[in-house]
Protein backbone atom coordinates (compact mmCIF):
# COMPACT_ATOMS: atom_id res chain seq x y z
CA UNK A 1 0.00 0.00 0.00
CA UNK A 2 1.35 3.35 -1.02
CA UNK A 3 0.55 6.71 0.52
CA UNK A 4 -2.08 7.63 -1.80
CA UNK A 5 -4.05 4.75 -0.98
CA UNK A 6 -3.39 5.39 2.73
CA UNK A 7 -5.15 8.63 2.45
CA UNK A 8 -8.12 7.50 0.40
CA UNK A 9 -8.72 5.10 3.71
CA UNK A 10 -7.87 7.52 6.26
CA UNK A 11 -8.58 10.51 5.01
CA UNK A 12 -5.90 13.77 5.70
CA UNK A 13 -6.10 13.80 9.60
CA UNK A 14 -2.70 12.93 10.90
CA UNK A 15 -3.16 9.81 13.49
CA UNK A 16 -1.55 7.13 14.27
CA UNK A 17 -2.52 4.00 11.80
CA UNK A 18 -3.48 0.63 13.15
CA UNK A 19 -1.01 -2.16 13.09
CA UNK A 20 -3.07 -3.98 10.36
CA UNK A 21 -2.88 -0.58 8.40
CA UNK A 22 1.18 -0.89 9.03
CA UNK A 23 2.08 -3.96 8.35
CA UNK A 24 0.34 -3.31 4.45
CA UNK A 25 1.84 -0.07 3.96
CA UNK A 26 5.33 -2.17 4.70
CA UNK A 27 4.30 -5.32 2.61
CA UNK A 28 7.54 -4.60 0.34
CA UNK A 29 9.42 -4.95 3.47
CA UNK A 30 8.16 -7.82 5.42
CA UNK A 31 5.31 -10.54 4.36
CA UNK A 32 2.81 -11.81 6.92
CA UNK A 33 4.26 -14.96 6.93
CA UNK A 34 7.70 -13.72 8.19
CA UNK A 35 5.82 -11.15 10.56
CA UNK A 36 4.81 -14.35 12.50
CA UNK A 37 8.06 -16.31 12.05
CA UNK A 38 10.00 -16.78 15.62
CA UNK A 39 13.24 -15.12 14.24
CA UNK A 40 11.42 -11.80 12.64
CA UNK A 41 11.92 -8.58 14.15
CA UNK A 42 8.71 -6.61 15.63
CA UNK A 43 6.38 -4.88 13.55
CA UNK A 44 7.29 -1.54 12.81
CA UNK A 45 4.68 0.60 15.24
CA UNK A 46 5.17 4.24 13.96
CA UNK A 47 3.42 7.07 13.58
CA UNK A 48 3.12 7.14 9.47
CA UNK A 49 1.19 10.20 9.01
CA UNK A 50 -0.33 11.46 5.81
CA UNK A 51 -1.87 14.73 5.29
CA UNK A 52 -2.59 14.75 1.48
CA UNK A 53 -1.70 12.49 -1.60
CA UNK A 54 1.78 12.80 -2.26
CA UNK A 55 3.73 9.75 -1.76
CA UNK A 56 7.69 9.72 0.32
CA UNK A 57 10.88 9.67 -1.22
CA UNK A 58 14.46 10.03 0.15
CA UNK A 59 17.12 12.74 -0.23
CA UNK A 60 18.72 15.30 1.68
CA UNK A 61 18.21 18.93 3.04
CA UNK A 62 20.96 21.18 3.83
CA UNK A 63 18.81 23.58 5.92
CA UNK A 64 15.67 25.12 6.99
CA UNK A 65 14.92 28.71 8.32
CA UNK A 66 11.38 30.29 8.88
CA UNK A 67 10.89 33.45 7.45
CA UNK A 68 8.56 34.91 9.74
CA UNK A 69 8.95 36.48 12.76
CA UNK A 70 8.11 35.28 16.33
CA UNK A 71 4.56 36.82 16.58
CA UNK A 72 2.86 35.37 13.80
CA UNK A 73 -1.03 35.42 13.79
CA UNK A 74 -2.81 32.27 14.81
CA UNK A 75 0.52 30.70 16.26
CA UNK A 76 1.14 30.90 19.98
CA UNK A 77 4.23 32.27 21.95
CA UNK A 78 7.30 29.98 22.12
CA UNK A 79 7.32 27.77 25.43
CA UNK A 80 9.86 27.05 27.98
CA UNK A 81 9.32 23.36 28.49
CA UNK A 82 10.34 21.79 25.76
CA UNK A 83 13.61 19.42 26.13
CA UNK A 84 16.70 20.86 25.04
CA UNK A 85 17.99 19.77 21.95
CA UNK A 86 21.76 18.03 21.69
CA UNK A 87 23.59 16.07 18.69
CA UNK A 88 22.08 12.80 17.38
CA UNK A 89 23.46 9.64 15.55
CA UNK A 90 21.29 7.70 13.83
CA UNK A 91 22.65 4.03 13.92
CA UNK A 92 24.48 2.56 11.30
CA UNK A 93 23.35 -0.07 8.72
CA UNK A 94 23.82 -3.65 9.14
CA UNK A 95 26.96 -5.24 6.94
CA UNK A 96 26.39 -5.63 3.79
CA UNK A 97 26.15 -9.34 1.90
CA UNK A 98 29.08 -8.69 -1.13
CA UNK A 99 28.57 -9.74 -3.22
CA UNK A 100 24.93 -10.04 -3.41
CA UNK A 101 23.46 -13.28 -3.79
CA UNK A 102 21.63 -14.35 -6.78
CA UNK A 103 17.70 -14.51 -7.12
CA UNK A 104 17.89 -11.60 -4.58
CA UNK A 105 17.98 -7.53 -5.21
CA UNK A 106 19.72 -4.71 -3.44
CA UNK A 107 18.76 -4.43 0.19
CA UNK A 108 16.24 -2.37 1.60
CA UNK A 109 15.76 -1.24 5.01
CA UNK A 110 13.86 -1.60 8.01
CA UNK A 111 13.92 -0.84 12.13
CA UNK A 112 12.98 -0.48 15.30
CA UNK A 113 14.88 0.78 18.59
CA UNK A 114 17.55 -1.91 19.02
CA UNK A 115 17.78 -2.84 15.50
CA UNK A 116 18.06 -2.28 11.89
CA UNK A 117 17.61 -4.49 9.47
CA UNK A 118 18.71 -5.02 5.66
CA UNK A 119 16.31 -6.87 3.27
CA UNK A 120 17.12 -8.54 0.46
CA UNK A 121 13.94 -9.50 -1.68
CA UNK A 122 13.56 -12.67 -4.08
CA UNK A 123 13.90 -11.26 -6.95
CA UNK A 124 10.96 -13.67 -8.57
CA UNK A 125 8.55 -12.41 -5.60
CA UNK A 126 5.21 -14.31 -6.90
CA UNK A 127 2.42 -13.74 -4.34
CA UNK A 128 1.01 -16.68 -3.14
CA UNK A 129 4.38 -18.27 -3.30
CA UNK A 130 6.62 -18.60 -0.28
CA UNK A 131 9.84 -15.81 -0.68
CA UNK A 132 13.15 -16.44 -0.63
CA UNK A 133 14.70 -13.73 0.94
CA UNK A 134 17.54 -12.67 3.32
CA UNK A 135 17.80 -10.55 6.25
CA UNK A 136 20.50 -9.48 7.96
CA UNK A 137 20.00 -7.80 10.96
CA UNK A 138 22.13 -5.86 13.61
CA UNK A 139 21.35 -5.19 17.17
CA UNK A 140 22.87 -2.92 19.64
CA UNK A 141 22.21 -5.63 22.26
CA UNK A 142 22.33 -9.45 22.84
CA UNK A 143 18.71 -10.42 21.04
CA UNK A 144 16.39 -13.27 22.94
CA UNK A 145 17.25 -16.28 21.72
CA UNK A 146 15.21 -18.42 24.02
CA UNK A 147 13.27 -20.77 21.51
CA UNK A 148 12.94 -24.35 21.51
CA UNK A 149 13.86 -24.54 17.86
CA UNK A 150 17.16 -22.62 18.88
CA UNK A 151 20.32 -24.53 19.74
CA UNK A 152 23.59 -23.13 20.75
CA UNK A 153 26.92 -23.25 17.80
CA UNK A 154 29.93 -21.73 17.17
CA UNK A 155 30.77 -19.30 14.20
CA UNK A 156 33.76 -17.90 13.64
CA UNK A 157 35.49 -19.12 16.76
CA UNK A 158 32.18 -17.36 18.46
CA UNK A 159 29.22 -18.40 20.47
CA UNK A 160 26.43 -18.83 18.37
CA UNK A 161 22.85 -19.49 18.26
CA UNK A 162 21.21 -21.61 15.01
CA UNK A 163 17.48 -21.01 14.75
CA UNK A 164 15.15 -22.46 12.62
CA UNK A 165 11.75 -22.66 11.74
CA UNK A 166 9.45 -24.80 9.23
CA UNK A 167 6.12 -24.29 8.94
CA UNK A 168 3.84 -26.22 6.49
CA UNK A 169 0.47 -24.20 6.06
CA UNK A 170 1.19 -21.55 4.80
CA UNK A 171 4.13 -22.80 3.81
CA UNK A 172 7.60 -21.07 5.17
CA UNK A 173 11.03 -21.98 6.08
CA UNK A 174 13.98 -19.99 7.52
CA UNK A 175 17.10 -20.56 9.40
CA UNK A 176 18.77 -18.45 10.90
CA UNK A 177 22.46 -17.63 12.48
CA UNK A 178 23.07 -15.42 15.33
CA UNK A 179 26.42 -14.39 16.57
CA UNK A 180 28.36 -11.29 18.55
CA UNK A 181 30.32 -10.12 15.14
CA UNK A 182 32.16 -7.07 17.23
CA UNK A 183 31.80 -6.10 20.56
CA UNK A 184 28.66 -4.57 21.03
CA UNK A 185 27.09 -5.85 17.86
CA UNK A 186 24.98 -8.62 17.52
CA UNK A 187 24.39 -9.71 13.87
CA UNK A 188 21.32 -12.34 12.87
CA UNK A 189 21.50 -13.48 9.16
CA UNK A 190 18.26 -15.40 8.12
CA UNK A 191 17.50 -17.05 4.85
CA UNK A 192 14.21 -18.03 3.78
CA UNK A 193 12.87 -20.13 0.95
CA UNK A 194 15.71 -21.43 -1.23
CA UNK A 195 18.24 -19.97 1.23
CA UNK A 196 17.00 -21.65 4.33
CA UNK A 197 19.61 -24.11 4.90
CA UNK A 198 22.14 -23.92 7.71
CA UNK A 199 25.10 -24.66 4.99
CA UNK A 200 23.88 -21.57 2.89
CA UNK A 201 23.42 -18.75 5.89
CA UNK A 202 26.85 -19.89 7.06
CA UNK A 203 28.09 -19.16 3.36
CA UNK A 204 26.32 -15.58 3.28
CA UNK A 205 27.63 -14.60 6.55
CA UNK A 206 30.83 -15.74 5.16
CA UNK A 207 30.40 -13.09 2.71
CA UNK A 208 29.39 -9.84 5.17
CA UNK A 209 30.95 -6.84 5.09
CA UNK A 210 30.94 -3.65 7.05
CA UNK A 211 29.98 -0.26 4.74
CA UNK A 212 29.68 2.77 5.41
CA UNK A 213 26.77 3.31 3.62
CA UNK A 214 24.25 5.49 5.92
CA UNK A 215 20.25 5.45 6.26
CA UNK A 216 18.59 6.89 3.56
CA UNK A 217 16.29 9.22 5.97
CA UNK A 218 18.94 10.78 8.81
CA UNK A 219 18.55 13.09 11.83
CA UNK A 220 21.36 14.83 13.44
CA UNK A 221 20.02 16.90 16.15
CA UNK A 222 16.98 15.47 18.27
CA UNK A 223 15.39 16.14 22.35
CA UNK A 224 18.26 15.32 25.08
CA UNK A 225 17.44 11.47 26.04
CA UNK A 226 15.07 10.41 22.85
CA UNK A 227 15.70 7.12 20.91
CA UNK A 228 14.99 6.04 17.83
CA UNK A 229 11.52 4.54 17.56
CA UNK A 230 11.45 2.91 13.93
CA UNK A 231 13.10 3.84 10.17
CA UNK A 232 11.38 2.66 6.91
CA UNK A 233 13.98 3.41 4.24
CA UNK A 234 12.73 4.14 0.87
CA UNK A 235 12.04 1.79 -2.23
CA UNK A 236 13.36 1.48 -5.21
CA UNK A 237 12.15 5.00 -6.78
CA UNK A 238 13.36 6.69 -3.36
CA UNK A 239 9.76 6.74 -2.29
CA UNK A 240 8.58 5.99 1.26
CA UNK A 241 11.32 7.16 3.47
CA UNK A 242 10.35 7.38 7.19
CA UNK A 243 12.10 8.24 10.73
CA UNK A 244 10.51 8.31 13.93
CA UNK A 245 11.74 9.19 17.64
CA UNK A 246 10.58 8.70 20.87
CA UNK A 247 11.01 10.15 24.33
CA UNK A 248 11.19 6.71 26.74
CA UNK A 249 9.89 7.97 29.37
CA UNK A 250 6.26 9.20 27.41
CA UNK A 251 6.31 7.26 24.16
CA UNK A 252 3.50 9.14 23.12
CA UNK A 253 5.72 12.14 22.59
CA UNK A 254 7.38 11.53 18.88
CA UNK A 255 9.10 13.34 16.56
CA UNK A 256 7.96 11.67 13.04
CA UNK A 257 9.94 12.99 9.35
CA UNK A 258 8.57 11.17 6.14
CA UNK A 259 9.77 12.39 2.43
CA UNK A 260 7.44 13.08 -0.22
CA UNK A 261 7.90 13.70 -3.87
CA UNK A 262 6.80 17.47 -3.71
CA UNK A 263 5.41 19.99 -1.22
CA UNK A 264 1.58 19.76 -0.52
CA UNK A 265 -0.32 22.75 -1.69
CA UNK A 266 -2.11 24.73 0.58
CA UNK A 267 -0.16 23.12 3.41
CA UNK A 268 -2.38 25.10 5.67
CA UNK A 269 -5.54 23.46 4.23
CA UNK A 270 -4.49 19.75 4.54
CA UNK A 271 -3.59 19.53 7.61
CA UNK A 272 -5.71 18.28 10.89
CA UNK A 273 -8.82 20.33 11.42
CA UNK A 274 -7.32 22.75 8.50
CA UNK A 275 -7.74 25.24 6.83
CA UNK A 276 -4.99 26.64 9.57
CA UNK A 277 -2.30 29.52 9.30
CA UNK A 278 0.38 28.51 7.37
CA UNK A 279 3.71 30.58 8.21
CA UNK A 280 6.44 30.68 5.45
CA UNK A 281 9.72 28.65 5.54
CA UNK A 282 12.47 28.54 3.62
CA UNK A 283 15.11 26.20 2.49
CA UNK A 284 18.21 27.02 0.48
CA UNK A 285 15.47 30.08 -1.11
CA UNK A 286 12.71 27.35 -1.70
CA UNK A 287 9.31 27.92 -0.20
CA UNK A 288 8.12 25.77 2.51
CA UNK A 289 5.35 26.06 5.31
CA UNK A 290 4.82 25.82 9.01
CA UNK A 291 1.64 24.93 10.80
CA UNK A 292 0.62 24.33 14.25
CA UNK A 293 -2.44 22.15 15.36
CA UNK A 294 -3.16 23.73 18.89
CA UNK A 295 -2.46 21.36 21.34
CA UNK A 296 -1.25 18.34 19.79
CA UNK A 297 1.98 19.50 16.70
CA UNK A 298 4.22 21.73 15.05
CA UNK A 299 3.95 20.39 11.10
CA UNK A 300 6.52 21.64 9.02
CA UNK A 301 7.35 21.43 5.09
CA UNK A 302 10.17 22.08 3.16
CA UNK A 303 11.41 21.09 0.00
CA UNK A 304 14.50 19.14 -1.15
CA UNK A 305 17.29 20.08 -3.54
CA UNK A 306 15.98 17.40 -5.92
CA UNK A 307 12.28 18.66 -6.22
CA UNK A 308 10.86 16.35 -3.74
CA UNK A 309 10.13 17.65 -0.05
CA UNK A 310 10.27 16.21 3.85
CA UNK A 311 7.49 16.46 6.72
CA UNK A 312 8.57 16.92 9.85
CA UNK A 313 6.19 16.64 13.07
CA UNK A 314 7.02 17.68 16.26
CA UNK A 315 4.67 17.92 19.95
CA UNK A 316 3.17 21.03 19.99
CA UNK A 317 5.42 22.54 23.40
CA UNK A 318 8.15 22.73 21.52
CA UNK A 319 9.65 26.40 20.52
CA UNK A 320 9.14 27.19 16.37
CA UNK A 321 12.72 27.99 16.92
CA UNK A 322 13.31 23.92 18.06
CA UNK A 323 11.29 22.88 15.25
CA UNK A 324 13.62 24.78 12.70
CA UNK A 325 16.68 23.56 14.43
CA UNK A 326 14.87 19.98 14.33
CA UNK A 327 14.39 20.73 10.38
CA UNK A 328 17.99 21.87 10.12
CA UNK A 329 19.25 18.71 11.21
CA UNK A 330 17.39 15.95 8.56
CA UNK A 331 19.46 14.66 5.90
Amino acid sequence: MNEFTMIQEHGPAPTPLTDDVLARARADLLTEIHATASTAPGRFRRRAVIIAATAAAAAAVAGVVATGGTDEPGLPPATDRAPALVEFHMPALPPALDPIPDGVVAPTFTGEHGWIAAVYKDADERRGEELSDIYVTAFTSRPDSRDAANREAVYDGKPAVVGKVDQQEPAYHDVSLTWERSPGQWVRITGMGDFADERTVRSLADTLVDTDERLSLDISVAPAGWELWGFKGAGPDGDGAVTSLRDPDNPDRAIDVSTMLGLVPDYGHAVEGGPRESVAVSVHGRPGDLVLVPGKRWMLQAPLPDGRAFQLQVPADFTRQQVVALAEGVS
